[in-house]
């Protein structure tokens, strides 16, 4: 299972613009108290036998109170792990474009889960199901491979959830069940993201310039066929005109570039929050090196980053 390391573009994103956290909330999860992305996981499970117990203190709490994006790479454990447990830290939902769609912006949002599994036992432990259900519709199960080393957290996972129908027409919250096997081993209930898009309007003190991508982050994701990769990215327009994009390109370090018709219409002196695209590559590995992401009216190049595969 792919893994994603720190949490450094919101913070990344905070110092650059003096501001208050934002949310393009069709992609970043909703209000968090858990660890600052989605709603909490259920508390740690006592394990008797290698069999989880209900009850148990609830999760992580998010000091900050804020809305972050899902994190990356090894999460921080819980400040007081409770010994000989099993619990699911971190577990955050968002949405992302969908980079295999004809038109992006058209096309049904993508639910992406992250996730870690917390084990203070003396035993390995594992994730091999994924299994989510919003009220009475049951998506379908996902497999998975995460493994927590005796006394260790493991990497945060990374998937794309298929879900049964348009996620706009379901408002009820999504309860995770996470198994190893037929053995449940914790769950998560996690309100479903928001679709609106939204923006914030910078500091007065922010130096006026031109369009940037910032905080651009690439990295592996599983989707269920193929390989894929994830693109993450904020734009910022610290301008005095509004800013229109027609277009993302995206150009691994080997292979053809990949065009996203996704436009776009960044309002004078205003950043957007986190931006995903879930990506397919037309290779059995995804390269390392620099992917370059550029922003595009009409073929004018208007602002581009780069980043490497985490």
């Amino acid at each position: 299972m792919p893994a994603k390391h720190g949490t450094m573009r919101f913070s990344h994103l905070l110092a650059t613009h003096r501001m208050p956290a934002i949310v393009l909330a069709f992609i970043v999860a909703g209000c968090s108290t858990n660890a600052g992305f989605g709603t909490p996981a259920t508390g740690p499970q006592p394990v008797n036998n290698g069999y989880p117990q209900q009850g148990g203190p609830t999760g992580m709490p998010n000091p900050g109170g804020g809305i972050e994006p899902a994190p990356t790479g090894s999460p921080v454990p819980s400040p007081t792990p409770v010994p000989n447990t099993l619990s699911i830290v971190g577990a955050a939902l968002r949405l992302a474009y969908d980079g295999t769609a004809q038109d992006p912006l058209k096309a049904a949002r993508l639910l992406e889960l992250s996730f870690a599994l917390q084990n203070t036992t003396q035993s390995a432990a594992k994730i091999t199901k994924v299994s989510p259900r919003a009220g009475a519709t049951a998506f379908p199960d996902a497999t998975v491979s995460v493994n927590a080393p005796a006394g260790q957290t493991s990497a945060v996972a990374s998937l794309v959830l298929k879900a049964p129908e348009d996620l706009s027409k379901n408002r009820a919250p999504l309860l995770i069940a996470f198994l190893d096997g037929q053995k449940m081993i914790g769950s998560s209930k996690l309100d479903m993201p928001v679709q609106d898009a939204s923006f914030t309007g910078l500091d007065d003190k922010h130096p006026k310039g031109a369009l940037s991508i910032d905080g651009a982050e690439i990295s592996p994701i599983s989707a269920g066929q193929g390989t894929t990769f994830e693109c993450t990215f904020a734009v910022t327009n610290p301008g005095m005109l509004p800013a229109s994009i027609s277009e993302f390109d995206i150009k691994p370090p080997k292979g053809a570039t990949i065009k996203l018709a996704i436009p776009m219409v960044v309002p004078l002196r205003s950043a957007s929050g986190f931006i995903s695209i879930v990506v397919p590559y037309n290779g059995k590995t995804l390269p390392s090196g620099s992917y370059l992401i550029t922003a595009q009216q009409n073929g004018l190049v208007l602002a581009s980053a780069s980043a490497v595969l985490l």
